[in-house]
């Protein structure tokens, strides 16, 4: 069995198309709290008396379909008529079509942590959070994770999975030039000043063009570019405190050569990766198995190491590359909202459910579930085929799990802040500006955004 960690809910669920904005549901927000009782959920799974047909949506479908099947058999009155949607970018435009025609909304339907808050905020999603639920389900799954599944006042799902960031160091590179690994941001600087001069072709590492990922590298460093209220307050900070002194920073590194901004996902990306253009990436859990199935030829040249700390003191903050869950569209017909609630609670909560997940999917699975979490074994467990040099990766994403920065929000609009981002930084990353400018622009845009959909919107520079 492979001993590596594998999150399904990639950096491709970032990649919503722009039309699915916060704002355009065809569901209204007021309508969407649930009126079901822990009681209810409990007995929709042991009262065989009533028969519920559930519709689920999925875009991991072939990593879901085992525990769904489990979940089917174990409780053959739900019945379940599960459909895979594709790729993720599909499956949120294909919901946010039926959504807004009010038509075709399935009753479960997996979201992303990063992108759910756009539906939570127009009302698409069933609001289930309670008092009981809250003692109930709360204590059963890491404690970043389950606040990742609150926005607003409002609980919107069940955690699914999660990917605590790593750094994917290539040693080979720094001990052919006489560098260590580093543990914080300067001496990643210090380091890549030397790697960029001694070999010019090659850069310490990179930041993404061609999406978002910028912001959790943010997160890591505990800066803090917009703090959600609620549903309708919102406060940018883009361009002031932390933000712009880790912004400044990345400058420094963009022209010194320490860092290469990069379209990752491009073939001419993945070359580079592989030839060793790069000597660190710092990505979720998931990018291990990742480069076992398409970097064969690095194996045994790698190391997995702690995300680096910022600041003299040797702070450290980590940072999640989001996630997935299971939600209740708030479509769902009342008579069947207990039975939804109680199969999405079993599927990703459940010891069951856990170990269907980690059975179907031979292992590779990062559960958010504390099942999994607390199970000493896993953290533990040790690398065996020898592709990274290190033994001790599983401990390495345990702890950084155990350390997320929980002092952050999404933004409920994520769609906009990939179009506001290409628009204002992607060109400053790539020589054409500078960042603190290009992040003025985009705390402007997305002030001018969310206050055209109706929230209340203060800056750090009011």
């Amino acid at each position: 069995m492979k001993k590596s960690i594998r999150l399904i809910a990639a950096v491709a669920a970032l990649a919503m198309t722009a039309g699915a904005a916060a704002c355009g549901s065809g569901t209204s927000q007021k309508n969407n709290k649930a009126d079901v009782s822990l009681n209810d959920i409990n007995s929709a799974l042991t009262d065989t008396s009533k028969t519920t047909d559930l519709t689920v949506w999925a875009y991991s479908a072939k990593q879901i379909e085992g525990p769904v099947k489990a979940f089917q058999e174990r409780y053959p009155h739900i019945k379940i008529n599960f459909v895979n949607t594709g790729a993720a970018s599909d499956h949120f435009t294909k919901f946010q079509n039926v959504v807004s025609a009010n038509k075709g909304v399935p009753d479960v339907v997996q979201m992303s942590i990063s992108e759910y808050e756009q539906y939570a905020v127009s009302g698409a999603l069933l609001n289930f959070e309670s008092d009981e639920i809250e003692k109930a389900w709360g204590t059963q799954y890491a404690q970043a994770a389950w606040k990742n599944v609150h926005f607003g006042g409002g609980l919107y799902g069940t955690p699914q999975d999660a990917a605590p960031l790593a750094l994917y160091v290539r040693k080979d590179i720094l001990d052919e030039h006489g560098l260590k690994v580093p543990t914080t941001w300067q001496e990643f600087y210090d380091e890549g000043v030397k790697l960029h001069k001694q070999d010019p072709s090659k850069y310490m590492g990179f930041i993404s063009s061609s999406d978002t990922s910028l912001f959790g590298v943010l997160r890591t460093v505990g800066a803090k570019p917009w703090t959600v209220k609620d549903t309708t307050n919102i406060d940018f900070s883009l361009t002031t405190g932390r933000v712009a002194e880790f912004i400044k920073f990345i400058q420094k590194c963009l022209d010194d050569g320490v860092l290469r901004a990069a379209a990752t996902g491009t073939d001419e990306f993945n070359r580079e990766v592989n030839d060793g253009v790069y000597a660190t990436r710092l990505e979720g859990c998931w990018q291990g198995n990742i480069y076992k199935d398409q970097n064969p030829s690095l194996k045994g040249k790698m190391v997995v190491a702690h995300p680096l700390a910022w600041g003299n003191d040797g702070e450290s903050y980590q940072s999640e590359s989001t996630g997935s869950m299971f939600s209740v569209s708030s479509a769902t017909p009342k008579d069947k909202q207990a039975a939804a609630l109680a199969f999405i609670q079993w599927v990703n909560g459940s010891k069951d459910g856990v170990s269907e997940f980690l059975t179907a999917n031979k292992g590779n699975y990062f559960m958010a579930s504390n099942y999994y979490q607390k199970d000493k074994s896993k953290r533990d467990q040790q690398e065996t085929d020898g592709y990274f040099a290190n033994t001790n990766v599983n401990e390495i994403y345990f702890e950084s799990m155990d350390k997320v920065n929980m002092d952050w929000d999404y933004i409920p609009f994520p769609a906009q802040l990939t179009v506001a981002f290409g628009d204002t930084v992607a060109p400053a990353l790539t020589g054409k500006g500078d960042l603190l400018t290009a992040f003025t622009k985009l705390q402007d845009n997305l002030k001018s955004y969310a206050e055209d959909n109706g929230f209340k919107v203060t800056t750090d520079a009011d």
